[in-house]
């Protein structure tokens, strides 16, 4: 684990970037983005770093790129997107497109126009689809015993957050809360949200909604990766 990365508790409890709860608190309607539907697609695998073309309008790239605070890198790949006919066409690993999703996810739920807010959703639906479509974890093999769940498909992002946590509650003898995640991987709060709301839409992980600490993983220790 490297030096400058320590399970640090945090003062602050998972409702502290849970805008939804704030929203439920003060009476505001909640607001499900259409990625955080329920998906039974299969997940097609593919190798790391595969890059995956994620089509868009200039409008949707321009629209995403001035209202989201984005990873510099995936902000590159989508000014240096190709045009394919009427459309661009960036090209995206699953660790940008999950960045991408949250960053686009955040601002979406925060924005006040309409029009601005549906061109959002739309591109926070179609990244969810490539999502919910691919895998960069080895699937089971079919010699598995059939006495046991086939193990769950996660990308190599999502299993780091799956050690992460399985480390922290050892170590801690509590589950982290998403700030602890934040300070961890150094990423925004609603990127940390948003990677729990999949996490426990893929029921790798269970939570109970408006209770800190509360995130359990539903999936064994000896199927998670090293913690980097």
């Amino acid at each position: 684990m490297p030096a400058n990365k320590r399970l640090h508790p945090s003062a602050a409890g998972e409702g502290g970037v849970n805008r939804e709860a704030h929203r439920a608190a003060a009476g505001e309607p909640q607001v499900v983005r259409p990625h955080e539907r329920a998906s039974g697609m299969t997940r097609k695998y593919i190798a790391p770093g595969t890059q995956l073309a994620f089509r868009l309008s200039k409008r949707e790239r321009d629209l995403v790129i001035e209202k989201a605070f984005l990873d510099p890198e995936v902000e590159q790949a989508l000014h240096h997107a190709q045009a394919a006919g009427s459309k661009l066409v960036a090209r995206l690993t699953l660790d940008d497109i999950d960045d991408l999703l949250g960053c686009v996810a955040a601002e979406a739920n925060h924005c006040d126009d309409g029009k601005i807010q549906r061109v959002l959703d739309a591109v926070c639906d179609r990244l969810g689809a490539l999502l919910d479509g691919f895998s960069d974890e080895v699937a089971p093999t079919k010699t598995a015993s059939p006495s046991f769940p086939p193990k769950p498909r996660f990308t190599a992002k999502q299993g780091q957050y799956l050690a992460f946590i399985d480390a922290y509650t050892k170590v801690h003898r509590q589950a982290p809360a998403e700030a602890d995640l934040q300070q961890y991987f150094r990423v925004t709060p609603p990127a940390v949200h948003t990677m729990v709301v999949t996490l426990d839409r893929l029921g790798l992980i269970e939570r109970t909604p408006g209770r800190p600490r509360s995130i359990r993983l539903r999936i064994p220790a000896a199927e998670l990766p090293a913690l980097a």
